[in-house]
């Protein structure tokens, strides 16, 4: 196995994390992703890379916006879980409510 196998372009990418290419520029824009480049210039997407965009998109799938996840991705895990708890509140709230509807 090569290690360019071990790099994906932004499409390939996207499509393994199931988002857009379009929402990968986007993390970058905000400075939660610094994909590498190629000679050509091209993103490639590493290991390292590909971890942090499973936990971008993890917590999106959550509900949480960018603004929420962004200081999260530098924190340590106490701030992640610290975060996780205070959102899994907020959820049990509303289920408590729908349940009394």
């Amino acid at each position: 196995m090569s290690s360019s196998a071990l790099f994906l372009s932004a499409s390939e990418a996207a499509g393994r994390l199931g988002v857009s290419v379009k929402a990968l520029r986007l993390y970058e824009q905000r400075g939660m992703i610094r994909p590498l480049r190629t000679e050509a210039g091209w993103r490639v997407y590493g290991p390292e890379e590909m971890a942090k965009l499973s936990e971008i998109v993890t917590l999106r799938g959550l509900g949480l916006s960018l603004v929420q996840i962004a200081p999260l991705l530098n924190a340590n895990s106490d701030c992640l879980e610290t975060a996780l708890a205070a959102h899994q509140a907020v959820l049990d709230e509303r289920l408590v409510k729908l349940a009394d509807m």
